[in-house]
């Protein structure tokens, strides 16, 4: 592994962030995206190809004998039946049957089993021109070796980038179709739909996608995330069980609707419901009031939950969690009655709880959004109860609710601080007068030899670094790491991302150097400056008291700019060695029973 992360999931809904991300690698999603999915001169090749040159007779399939097994059900079937059923199977399934049953072991793949992968609805549906009239006649696919062409085609899957975008949109559209082919509805939605996102309502505490607003002449182009219909729903009674709705679009699963199952079986529904495909949050037996939920969010609306209950007890995660950022926020101290979801044609946005409701991590005596940890929406997962985030010090932390900002940690320190032995070496990404990325490296004994603190996505030179060495083989650590912020006084609209403070210097400091280095990049000339002056805001110095490591970092992730506002975490490294150190599970269960 030698770099770690290359991009973050959610850079791809930002068609800016899409193109730095992917621009001048030729085997990228970019370039896959603009190859003609039409103009296939090898597909019509290998139909010419896989044409018999000998016009041979129909011929019976070879049947071999059928092994006798009281345990295999299928060998009561006649064998037409078992072919059938074959063709109709996707072919991963097809080598499962054949695994668990003898009866289908015995069946050869005949020519109408090949033929049959080309239909719409199989894995080579994208070859239309295979089984279309219009391209191949009757007498031409009577004279087709299917199985050759089958092969054929998935070299070119391999070796075509023409072909792999044309199974890209045909995956698309298979999702599309299916969005369009069954309606989804629930009566109990009422139609929201504005012309442009409002802030929230106070007396709600969302978690939800990016519904930042665009100029007046893109509407709607550009929109991340549109609510147009929400939802209120009343638990009164105790619940036996909860399933998650999920609707599929290009290869994402998106959760549509949640179905509450009631101690007497009574149901209550928030969103849509689809029971093909609902999945189960596990929580044990016996019946529960909810208290909270642990999501997962995209750009584009909710794509995990765990519920917690009155109990103290998590389910384990119900989608796609690894992906996207993670928040504690809708966690609550006391059982939740009434949940509001909004929603877009066919997935849940956003999900929120009273705001009356005792967070089951309180916010500070101001109101302000602390602690950042259990209300921040972070990436790649929840900072653990050991790590102190020095929150004074992040110039961020007063983002509203309602914003889509990732907050991502990188721990350079590695588990138990294990890699801090092995750093050597701090290097910063600038743009215009910002930093905008940080890497760290480590000499070759090291499981990792680089960790990005951010991908260069930010608009400008990315070619200008600026370098930091440190002996963390002769025992020297990070001490400290001071970022100050600053306001453009061009970027005056509340849009731009560099209102919530790029980072403009880097102070770092060390057990070796207590003087600070500092990154200062408007020092670089050669550097364009952006117009207007720019107002500069010092941060406080994070204090790491003794006892305590520094072992991370975290900012603020635009997908346009980069890193906006940074904060260092430090932990007791000599407490988690020793085993004195809770889970995010444990936390909860103690904070809920006490």
């Amino acid at each position: 592994m030698d770099r770690a992360p290359e991009g973050y999931p959610w850079e791809d809904v930002s068609i800016v962030g899409f193109i730095k991300r992917y621009l001048g690698d030729k085997n990228s999603p970019l370039s896959l995206a603009t190859s003609n999915p039409i103009l296939l001169p090898e597909l019509k090749q290998a139909l010419v190809d896989s044409q018999r040159t000998d016009v041979l007779s129909a011929q019976a399939s070879l049947i071999a004998p059928v092994f006798q097994n009281a345990a295999d059900c299928f060998q009561r079937l006649p064998q037409e039946v078992l072919e059938l059923i074959q063709a109709l199977l996707p072919s991963h399934s097809v080598a499962n049957a054949r695994l668990a049953s003898r009866s289908f072991a015995s069946l050869p793949f005949s020519q109408a089993f090949w033929a049959s992968r080309f239909d719409s609805y199989q894995e080579r549906g994208f070859c239309f021109e295979a089984t279309d009239p219009s391209y191949s006649s009757i007498a031409e696919q009577r004279n087709r070796d299917w199985r050759i062409l089958y092969e054929k085609t998935g070299l070119l899957l391999i070796s075509s980038l023409e072909m792999k975008n044309r199974k890209r949109i045909w995956d698309l559209l298979e999702d599309l179709a299916e969005l369009l082919e069954g309606p989804l509805s629930n009566d109990s939605l009422v139609r929201t739909l504005q012309a442009f996102p409002v802030k929230p309502s106070k007396a709600w505490r969302p978690v939800g996608g990016d519904f930042s607003a665009q100029p007046a002449d893109r509407f709607p182009c550009g929109a991340k995330c549109r609510e147009i219909f929400e939802q209120t729903v009343s638990i009164s009674a105790p619940i036996r069980a909860i399933k998650i709705s999920f609707r599929r679009l290009s290869g994402q699963q998106y959760i549509s609707g949640i179905r509450f199952i009631l101690e007497d079986h009574q149901e209550v529904t928030l969103g849509y419901i689809v029971t093909t495909n609902e999945r189960m949050l596990d929580i044990g037996a016996g019946c529960y009031r909810i208290t909270g939920f642990i999501t997962a969010v995209s750009p584009r609306g909710i794509m995990a939950l765990r519920a917690v209950t009155d109990k103290g007890d998590v389910s384990p995660w119900v989608g796609s969690w690894k992906e996207n950022p993670q928040t504690l926020r809708l966690c609550m101290k006391e059982t939740i009655h009434e949940i509001k979801g909004r929603f877009d044609g066919f997935k849940m946005v956003s999900l929120a709880v009273p705001s009356y409701l005792n967070p089951l991590f309180p916010s500070d005596s101001r109101g302000e959004h602390l602690p950042l940890r259990t209300t921040g929406l972070w990436y790649p997962n929840i900072p653990a109860p050991s790590h102190h985030l020095h929150e004074g010090t992040f110039t961020g932390r007063q983002i509203p609710l309602y914003e889509y900002r990732p907050l991502v940690h990188i721990m350079f320190g590695g588990l138990k601080g294990h890699m801090l032995q092995y750093l050597t070496r701090i290097s910063v990404t600038v743009s215009k007068t910002a930093i905008v990325g940080i890497d760290f490296f480590y000499d070759d004994d090291a499981p990792v030899k680089c960790l990005q603190a951010c991908p260069a996505t930010a608009t400008g030179d990315y070619t200008t670094r600026i370098p930091f060495h440190i002996d963390g083989p002769a025992g020297e650590r990070l001490t400290g790491i001071q970022a100050d912020t600053g306001a453009f006084a061009s970027a005056h609209d509340c849009s731009n991302p560099y209102n919530y403070g790029a980072i403009t210097s880097l102070k770092v400091t060390t057990n070796f150097k207590p003087v600070p280095f500092t990154f200062q990049p408007s020092a670089i000339l050669q550097l364009r400056l952006p117009v207007g002056p720019c107002i500069r805001q010092r941060s406080r110095k994070a204090e790491i008291v003794p006892g305590m490591t520094l072992t991370g970092i975290y900012f603020m992730h635009d997908p346009k700019f980069g890193m906006l506002s940074m904060g260092c975490i430090s932990e007791d490294l000599t407490a988690i060695e020793n085993g004195l150190h809770q889970s995010l599970e444990d936390e909860i269960r103690c904070r809920i029973i006490g």
